[in-house]
């Protein structure tokens, strides 16, 4: 009998909860999982922009709706998390992709710029995972998180990401914490791990430029940078039963840069 990719991937019925889902990255995911079937909820401090893109997809035939939602603020988080349960009546999938990719040397780094990087990129997921964790276990879903780290968590990449380099390691971590802890419920955890993705507007960095010859270093061995597609593609995997014996695991996703 021919595999049913339909019913592998689909994902129809199911509510998906999209972190910094206004564009890039987090735009392409609530694309790909809406594509699917699921009802999205694009959570993003960017609330305009997110109300643009849930339109869109409303206009394409799916369901989405935009939240005002900074992940680093934890009222925010909780609220958040009850609001989509309370207005969908389900959660089935939460992707952690909000982040800050903000840029400072070592020197520079003052404990309000570490607090920034780390509410936004750690604790924002780590709450969100807890809130929605509740819900899951409650309401007996097998649920599926995937958490978005980077390559950079695994591999030093570049100077300046001294803060940025520590909260993706620490993301990493929360996946296997987080993956263990709920096996027994059969909620799913994993983590995608990009390399340079191109993704214009996302995380815009005001600290120091790299230099020339390092941005040559960034291209990947498969000869280009990736796309907000290409992550959405590993995360759709993920988020489906296509990766049901996957869990606690952190899949790089980064054009073969940690061969190098």
């Amino acid at each position: 009998m021919l595999i049913d990719l339909a019913k592998l991937y689909g994902l129809s019925g199911q509510v998906a909860i999209v972190t910094g889902g206004a564009q890039g990255m987090g735009e392409a995911i609530a694309r790909f999982l809406a594509g699917m079937g699921a009802t999205i909820a694009i959570a993003d401090v960017k609330f305009e922009k997110a109300e643009q893109v849930a339109a869109a997809i409303r206009a394409e035939g799916g369901k989405a709706t935009a939240y005002d939602v900074d992940m680093s603020k934890e009222d925010q988080v909780v609220a958040l998390v009850a609001g989509v349960r309370a207005s969908e009546g389900r959660i089935d999938i939460l992707v952690n992709n909000a982040g800050w990719q903000d840029r400072r040397y070592i020197e520079d780094t003052t404990s309000e710029f570490w607090d920034h990087i780390m509410n936004t990129n750690l604790r924002g997921p780590a709450m969100a995972s807890r809130e929605v964790v509740k819900v899951m276990r409650a309401d007996r879903t097998k649920g599926r998180i995937v958490n978005i780290s980077s390559n950079s968590a695994l591999h030093a990449t570049a100077p300046s990401l001294y803060a940025y380099s520590t909260s993706k390691a620490g993301v990493a971590g929360l996946t296997r914490a987080t993956a263990l802890e709920t096996a027994k419920d059969g909620i799913r955890v994993n983590a995608i791990c990009p390399g340079n993705t191109t993704t214009p507007g996302q995380m815009t960095a005001t600290g120091p430029d790299f230099p020339p010859e390092q941005i040559a270093a960034f291209m990947p061995p498969i000869g280009r940078t990736g796309t907000p597609e290409d992550i959405a593609s590993a995360v759709l995997y993920l988020a489906t039963d296509a990766s049901a014996f996957v869990t606690g695991q952190t899949l790089v996703v980064d054009g073969g840069m940690l061969t190098c």
